[in-house]
Order: C-alpha cells, then sequence, then structure tokens
C-alpha cells in the first residue's frame, strides 16, 4: 500500500488526487543510524489528574514503553524532551498570553508534573533536551548532539502529535534528517487533530509508520551483528 492509499478512508478522492498530482508522501525510510526520540511524554501529558493530559491514554502509555524498550534492547541511542524550568514568567514568554494557566502552581511550579513514569524514564546513557517552546530543536542543541551521534534518522514518539510532535518533525526535516513517527506511539488530547496532523506529516515531512512495521525495521536492521557493525 503507498501513502496515498493508507489515508483513502480519510480525505475524497478529489483531494487525495491534489496531493498525488503534487507527489506528496514519498517514503523517505531508514537511513545508516538511527535515534529515538521520546518528545514529553512526562507526567503532566500522559497523567490525566494534569490538565494538560485531557483523559489519558493507556494505550499510547503501553506504547511509548514498547517502542523505548525495543531500542534499549537493540543499544540504539534514546534522546528525551521536556519542558524546561518554567517558574518565571519571562522563561515561560508567550505562553503567559496562550494559555490561560501558565502561572498556575499545577503547570509552572508542580515537580512531578516534569517527572517520567518509571518504565520508561531517561537512564544515565540516555540523553535529555530541555525546551521552552514546541519543538526540541528551537534553540537547543539538540541538532548538535545528533550530528555528534552521527545520527541521519530519528524515530518520534510521544505527544502531543499536533503541537510538540508535529513542531519537532518539521525541524527535524528541515535539518535534513530522516523522519519516522511510530504511528501508535503518539498522541493528542483530540483525535480529530490528532488525524490530521499524522496526515499531514505522512505527506510532506516525515514517513508515519505503524508500530509494527518500526518493530519490525528495526529489529532487520539493527537486531544482528550485521546490522549494528553497518552502523
Amino acid at each position: 500500500m503507498n501513502k496515498l492509499e493508507k489515508w483513502a478512508d480519510y480525505l475524497p478522492p478529489a483531494e487525495l488526487a491534489t496531493y498525488a498530482k503534487g507527489k506528496f508522501g514519498e517514503r523517505v525510510g531508514f537511513g545508516r543510524r538511527v535515534a529515538l526520540l521520546n518528545i514529553d511524554t512526562t507526567y503532566m501529558f500522559v497523567d490525566p489528574t494534569f490538565p494538560q493530559c485531557g483523559d489519558g491514554d493507556p494505550v499510547l502509555v503501553e506504547n511509548i514503553k514498547k517502542i523505548v524498550a525495543v531500542f534499549r534492547e537493540l543499544d540504539l541511542p534514546i534522546y528525551y524532551s521536556r519542558r524546561d524550568d518554567r517558574n518565571h514568567p519571562i522563561r515561560r514568554g508567550m505562553w503567559n498570553a496562550k494559555l490561560g494557566i501558565a502561572d498556575d502552581r499545577v503547570y509552572s511550579r508542580d515537580p512531578r508534573a516534569d517527572e517520567w513514569p518509571e518504565a520508561y524514564a531517561p537512564r544515565e546513557q540516555d540523553v535529555v533536551v530541555f525546551k521552552n517552546k514546541a519543538s526540541c530543536f528551537f534553540e537547543t542543541p539538540l541538532e548538535s548532539f545528533l550530528r555528534y551521534d552521527d545520527v541521519d534518522t530519528i524515530v518520534i514518539c510521544g505527544i502531543s502529535t499536533s503541537g510538540c510532535v508535529r513542531a519537532a518533525a518539521n525541524d527535524a526535516f528541515s535539518h535534513n534528517f530522516r523522519v519516522i513517527v511510530a504511528e501508535e506511539a503518539v498522541g493528542d488530547r483530540s483525535q480529530t487533530a490528532h488525524r490530521a496532523n499524522l496526515f499531514d506529516m505522512d505527506m510532506k515531512m516525515a514517513d508515519v509508520e505503524p508500530m509494527d512495521f518500526v518493530v519490525t525495521e528495526l529489529q532487520k536492521r539493527y537486531g544482528t551483528a550485521a546490522g549494528r557493525a553497518a552502523e
């Protein structure tokens, strides 16, 4: 199935034809060395007691655990992003104007908000990037870290599809990384926004691929001595 066929139940044929005419949605595939980018999967965004989480999604959390476990099993690099300190209004910047709870303790001063569930929390060898805007590439050293690590392909999991995931995918693509979005390992508080942004990323800046496909490719490419030697 090509990319456009995958989305036949989402857009009417006439609209899909405009993407076909422009030759959108080509598959970029995996490159030489891959890293996982785990975006903002702290308690603030996976625990529904936090207002930014919405209703929560246990299946999404299980899929995040699964993709992290695969990267650990294959000894592949893992990068995490989370919010930087937001105690000070200047550090929050325009979030003060756009977000009605920007100055509330639960958003700006609750330390648990920026911790990860133990099942997939960063280890000592993982890299954590701190950010204050949606993209974990914006005014952070993430690109230079990835270049030093000789990474050319990024698999993305995390939250939210329409916000920080999409912003990171766009910036990674702009920096000429190959971007793979693990479809069932990204989520959003809105399913409407989730699907719309998956489609747009799949057409323009990333390969949106099923988890099973991503895991199979990783194990095939990096799960053997020959695959590891090719890195």
